[in-house]
């Protein structure tokens, strides 16, 4: 099944390292040049959205400043309405003392989003946080906040690990980081079709 995939990316450096390893997808960035000082209504969250099929976000953009915040916040909404599936980063902030924060604002929000994955470096940080064994992390968040898909990628060891509302996935894949190993899966999740089979093949893809 071939399907054109459509990704809005919003957000810092990381948001960045996907959306310039995505090779298969029409890219729509909004770009910001001080995420910490802007006029987040200026931004046409519902014409951007409109046909896309994700929004592409993380956790750390939200401690940048009140605009930034604001921004995500007012992006999540308006996906609920056009359609766009929301797939959130979370990845450690510059200042790290702050991924509690960062984190707590994903909790809050955690109904409206599809996707979560974990950069390595913040996992361990966040089963810290929520008083857990990292091994059980991606199961209690997609049970805590009903998500449809919880993941990370350890390019260290090519695991890949997933939480999904059918199953689990744990196999191997490439993939030569992590933010590659997303880009590459947000792109080819809408062509596998529904169903574990589906995740399992987007996920072993590079």
């Amino acid at each position: 099944m071939q399907t054109d995939v459509r990704v809005v990316a919003f957000g810092g450096e990381c948001v960045n390292k996907v959306v310039d390893l995505t090779h298969s997808a029409t890219i729509d960035r909004v770009e910001i040049t001080d995420l910490s000082d802007f006029n987040h209504g200026e931004i046409d969250w519902r014409g951007r959205l409109e046909g896309a099929h994700w929004l592409l976000l993380s956790s750390s953009t939200v401690v940048l400043g009140d605009s930034a915040r604001s921004a995500q916040g007012a992006g999540m909404t308006f996906a609920e309405f056009e359609g766009p599936r929301v797939a959130m980063i979370v990845d450690m902030p510059e200042d790290s003392s702050r991924l509690a924060e960062s984190w707590g604002h994903v909790v809050e929000r955690i109904r409206q989003v599809h996707l979560i994955f974990l950069m390595p470096d913040a996992l361990s940080r966040i089963a810290q946080i929520e008083g857990i064994n990292d091994s059980e992390l991606l199961q209690k968040i997609r049970l805590m906040g009903m998500v449809p898909q919880v993941c990370t990628f350890d390019s260290d060891s090519g695991r890949v690990r997933i939480e999904h509302s059918l199953g689990s996935v744990d196999t191997i894949s490439s993939s030569e980081s992590s933010s590659y190993w997303l880009a590459n899966y947000l792109c080819e999740l809408p062509k596998q079709g529904p169903g574990i089979e589906g995740v399992l093949a987007a996920s072993k893809t590079i």
